[in-house]
Parts: C-alpha cells; sequence; structure tokens
C-alpha cells in the first residue's frame, strides 16, 4: 500500500521545472499577441494618424485606487514601475530610459517564469488532478489578468485602476493572458507526456 502512495504523490520539483520552462513559451506567446494580434484588434485612432512632431508628457493619473497612493510614474507601466522603485532601493539613483525598459523587460519575464513554476507546481499530475493541459493554462492566464493585472498591482499603487483603461484595453490584457496560458498550459502538458514516454 505504501507504494501505491509513493507513486500518486505529485512531484512538484519536476512540475515546477516544467512550469519554468512552460512560462519562458508563455511569455514569448504574450509578446507575439502584443505584435500580432493586437493591432489588428485596435483600430488606429486619428491622433495616431499623424505624426507628433514634439514628444508630449503623458497625462498625470486621476484614476490611483491605492491605499499607498501612486507609486508609479505618469505614462509607466507597472512592471516598469517595479524595476524602477527596486533599482532606486539598491542603488540610491533614478535609472536612465535605457535602464528602465531593461528592468521592464526583467520583471515582466521574471513574473511569467516564477508564474508558469507555480502553475507547474499546481498541476502536478497524480491521481486526483489530471495535471496540465492548454485549457487549465487558459484558465491559469485568465485568472492572472484578473487578480494581479486588474487588481493587485492597482491596489499597490503600480497603475492606475480599471476606471484608466477603456474597455478595450483591459480586453486586450486579458487576451494577452489568455495567449500566456495557452502557450504555458500546452508547453507543460507536452513537456510532461516527452518525459513520460
Amino acid at each position: 500500500m505504501n507504494a501505491l502512495r509513493r507513486n500518486v504523490r505529485p512531484n512538484v520539483y519536476r512540475g515546477a521545472v516544467l512550469g519554468l520552462m512552460g512560462g519562458a513559451m508563455g511569455v514569448l506567446a504574450m509578446g507575439q499577441y502584443w505584435i500580432r494580434v493586437m493591432p489588428l484588434l485596435t483600430p488606429k485612432s486619428a491622433e495616431f494618424d499623424e505624426p507628433d512632431t514634439e514628444k508630449q508628457q503623458p497625462a498625470p493619473d486621476q484614476h490611483v485606487i491605492s491605499p499607498l497612493g501612486q507609486q508609479h510614474e505618469p505614462g509607466e507601466s507597472s512592471t516598469a514601475a517595479i524595476g524602477r522603485i527596486a533599482y532606486q532601493a539598491i542603488t540610491g539613483r533614478t535609472p536612465g530610459q535605457e535602464t528602465r525598459a531593461a528592468l521592464s523587460e526583467a520583471v515582466h519575464w521574471s513574473f511569467g517564469l516564477l508564474s508558469g513554476a507555480l502553475f507547474g507546481t499546481l498541476t502536478a499530475r497524480h491521481s486526483a488532478r489530471p495535471g496540465a493541459s492548454p485549457l487549465s493554462g487558459v484558465a491559469f492566464g485568465a485568472a492572472l489578468w484578473a487578480l494581479n493585472d486588474e487588481g493587485l498591482v492597482a491596489l499597490l499603487g503600480l497603475q492606475d485602476g480599471p476606471a484608466a483603461s477603456p474597455v478595450s484595453g483591459h480586453l486586450n490584457r486579458l487576451g494577452a493572458h489568455v495567449f500566456y496560458g495557452a502557450a504555458l498550459g500546452l508547453s507543460v502538458w507536452t513537456l510532461d507526456r516527452v518525459q513520460t514516454e
């Protein structure tokens, strides 16, 4: 009986490693969503048809819902804000534009990889759970969007509240997270099948 119980226990370490690899695929898929799909779904507005002769500063944010107050700068993404805040805490200096872009990308990848590891751990296979699949990945991506993108980052002051963005912005971010989740779930499912054969 002990031998049977050992075989049904999930291998969370293996799940985490598969999730890390799947998370990388998810981040790549999310990037493709922004490059290839979002432009097809979002019509160009008249303001983008004319070239800007001078660089405009982003408008101050007016929809902050955080009890901590606004932690991001106007026009700054949540990943860029996290990177900037960490950089300032470590170095005591404000990062330049190139450093901000690199920090934002590093935060984005870190979050995608760690979320993938969490997914892999949660879906580690045993008799009570079916394991990872593209559908469970889509559900996980949608949950990340709802909990983090729509909730936590706004409550921490890393972006404006939901009223600051049009419905199309929310739907595009949901679409990007669905792409992330589908690629994550498919990757973990495939890697799990390849590893068990």
